[in-house]
């Protein structure tokens, strides 16, 4: 079946209206910035193509990117009986590898995932920023921020096992644990370079005494400014992902959440673990003076030696200074990376990696405080045996 542009806005606007008026007010705010000269504007998939009524007017030149054969015969049908073949370039190709010579001053695409890091939106938009948008351009939508509830949701009903991502059904009931706790941003408005790999943990304060068996998880999008949506299915279909085992949980104690992920990598490669923080139990290290372990400490002393070889030993004086006591809701290692150079983020973060990798086979996983433990002891001693 292929969907007339008259038929799509029918079936955007009835879909949901409130995102078509939330991206109508982005448009109109866009275009503001633009009184001397007409821009031009870059639209990505069909959808964000439902909008062209709102701006097609106003701007210079229209550029369609879509790859679905009957989505473009579609739109260039449209196109031409709307009259406006004089000022619309259609491109047939992929949204997330697509290249503009000459780059657009607006990108506009409608978010349709339903948890960003999931789906192809996230993809689509840092591609556009770098090889679609002119620089000092206008991102439409421009940032999604993620966030996550501790909720309880059996993962295994009747001896049928449901740990895997999935939505909560309508009317399911799902205990929430915690308030809502941002974990995440994607930045599209600046220059900054998007992490595609992360390896993060949260701490998050347990307000209800309970079992912990996985995440709520929802994203806002910040269409523009002061216009805030919910991602298309967060409203009425948040995502459960589970953590691959439970934990009980206390009233006012804190919650170590860690997450890895990998950009639009998909959930089901996504992985969520939770631990009370300090329940050194259930970190259940017990390798301190395994030969992993001390390969770990011997590449730490190394890069302590890099440094104190380039004369910047006192800079990581101040990182240990600083991150040796908790801050926030953050664990000490997440604050480590936070406070060192760019340049030594990835080394330190693959040593890290390595390690925990080496570890898993013998059925444990360090958490943050024990990596960062062994980090600041092996700092310590080797600082000493070499002043």
């Amino acid at each position: 079946m292929t969907l007339l542009l008259d038929q799509g806005i029918q079936f955007s606007a009835a879909l949901d209206p409130h995102r078509r008026l939330a991206y109508q007010r982005a448009l109109v705010d866009a275009l503001a910035q633009y009184q001397d000269t007409p821009p031009s504007i870059a639209v990505l998939g069909w959808q964000a193509t439902t909008l062209l009524d709102v701006f097609s007017s106003q701007v210079s030149h229209i550029t369609i990117i879509e790859d679905e054969v009957n989505l473009v015969k579609s739109i260039r049908s449209a196109v031409s009986e709307k009259k406006l073949g004089d000022k619309v370039s259609i491109i047939e190709s992929d949204p997330k590898t697509a290249r503009l010579e000459t780059k657009a001053d607006i990108v506009l695409l409608t978010h349709s995932s339903t948890w960003f890091i999931e789906g192809p939106s996230a993809a689509v938009l840092d591609n556009a920023r770098k090889n679609i948008l002119t620089p000092g351009g206008q991102m439409i939508p421009r940032r999604f921020v993620h966030l996550f509830e501790l909720a309880c949701s059996p993962n295994a009903v009747s001896g049928l096992e449901m740990r895997v991502p999935r939505y909560v059904r309508p009317g399911e009931p799902v205990p929430l644990l915690s308030e809502s706790k941002h974990w995440s941003t994607l930045d599209f408005g600046s220059n900054a370079t998007i992490k595609h790999e992360v390896e993060d943990t949260i701490i998050v304060k347990s307000l209800l005494t309970g079992t912990l068996s996985g995440l709520r998880l929802s994203t806002l999008v910040e269409i523009s400014k002061d216009n805030i949506h919910l991602a298309s299915h967060s409203g009425y279909h948040k995502m459960f992902v589970p953590l691959e085992k439970d934990v009980d949980v206390e009233a006012g104690k804190l919650v170590e959440i860690f997450v890895k992920y990998s950009f639009s990598g998909g959930l089901n490669n996504t992985k969520f673990k939770g631990r009370i923080v300090g329940d050194d139990n259930q970190d259940g290290w017990s390798l301190t003076d395994h030969k992993v372990t001390e390969k770990f400490r011997d590449q730490i002393r190394a890069l302590v030696d890099t440094i104190t070889e380039q004369g910047r030993i006192s800079d990581l004086d101040k990182v240990v200074s600083y991150t040796v006591d908790p801050h926030g809701d953050v664990s000490r290692l997440t604050a480590m990376f936070w406070t060192i150079d760019e340049e030594f983020r990835k080394p330190v973060r693959d040593i890290i990696s390595s390690f925990r990798a080496e570890v898993s086979q013998f059925g444990t996983t360090p958490s943050d405080d024990t990596v960062y433990d062994l980090m600041l002891e092996t700092y310590r001693s080797h600082r000493e045996t070499n002043i």
